[in-house]
């Protein structure tokens, strides 16, 4: 990771992407936990069942709540074009944390009653927090995963239009637009180097949340199936559970994938404004297809004397250009 962490080091983005990956290390804990219970044949309550639930719930809201941090923190820096700084950076990450303790401690120190059992206990093939506590389960890990998974979608998406040029600030309104593909010259006019080099990035990085969605919704299925009242499959339960903790792995090869993409933030100028093109400004003149005026038609005296009008009709490739990119001289 040295050579990436040289290229990221402007961005403060790398602790973010730690963040993430020790959520997935803590996922990987809680469900190795499993195999003591497999070797048992049974899941028993007590103080390893209570901290393997302790555990896993840290790992998916810790999960839920760095994706999206991800996804805000590349919103800021590639859309709007603001930097963190140093300690803005570290106070985020130090409540990020904070929150995560706070959300896995209230259940057992705040919400526990003796009437309704122990918060954290054996849940079917597992540990978490049990079925005497139906809206923790939802609103204290779910609401956070599926709110992470909606929200880090529009961002990585509202960053990909704006890079792209798709979505443009005009007259102090936001504006999309869409072009045939003939046509994208017209988005390559308020695109600079910094765009050009981000936008590949951020097509592959509104991956994130897609993967991040559809790794979560075997394991959400099979848990409103349970919440209904009916049995699951001991198989579909299994590979549910095989499934979501793939995040781990599916991170660290899209991190592989878009590091390689990034360019040196030291000799990229990432915090620069966009620059601001007027479609009427000579800097677009280079940019807009230019067409060529129709041929003068030609005269020709037919044998009977009258006069007739021969038209050419030119080609597309003599008419119009598309794409084009080279500037137009006068030749005096």
């Amino acid at each position: 990771m040295k050579w990436r962490c040289h290229k990221l080091r402007n961005t403060r983005i790398v602790p973010f992407f730690v963040s993430l990956l020790v959520a997935n290390l803590l996922q990987a804990i809680g469900t190795l936990i499993n195999g003591k219970w497999a070797v048992d044949r049974a899941v028993h309550d007590g103080s390893l069942c209570r901290a393997q639930g302790g555990i896993k719930q840290a790992g998916n809201v810790a999960m839920a709540l760095w994706s999206f941090t991800l996804a805000l923190h590349v919103f800021m820096l590639l859309f709007s074009r603001v930097a963190l700084t140093k300690t803005l950076s570290w106070l985020l990450l130090g409540a990020g944390w904070g929150m995560v303790v706070f959300v896995v401690a209230i259940g057992p120190a705040a919400i526990q009653t003796p009437e309704r059992g122990p918060y954290f206990g054996p849940t079917g093939y597992w540990c978490w927090i049990t079925e005497q506590y139906p809206h923790e389960q939802l609103y204290l890990e779910y609401f956070f995963e599926f709110l992470s998974a909606g929200m880090s979608f529009f961002l990585y998406t509202a960053v990909l239009l704006r890079v792209r040029g798709n979505l443009v600030k005009t007259s102090g309104k936001w504006n999309l637009r869409f072009v045939p593909h003939g046509e994208r010259w017209i988005l390559a006019i308020r695109r600079d180097a910094i765009d050009g080099y981000m936008m590949e990035i951020a097509a592959r990085m509104v991956w994130y949340p897609v993967a991040y969605t559809v790794l979560l919704i075997p394991v959400t299925i099979a848990r409103f199936v349970m919440f209904s009242g009916r049995d699951v499959p001991f198989g579909a339960t299994i590979f549910a559970d095989f499934v979501f903790n793939l995040q781990g792995v599916v991170n660290v090869a899209l991190l592989l994938a878009t590091g390689r993409l990034i360019p040196d933030t030291e000799a990229l100028p990432i915090y620069e404004p966009r620059k601001r093109i007027s479609m009427t400004s000579p800097e677009a003149f280079g940019i807009t297809p230019f067409v060529l005026p129709p041929p003068p038609a030609q005269v020709v005296i037919v044998s009977d004397g009258r006069r007739s009008n021969l038209t050419r009709t030119a080609s597309l490739s003599t008419v119009g250009t598309v794409d084009s990119q080279t500037p137009l001289f006068h030749i005096h």
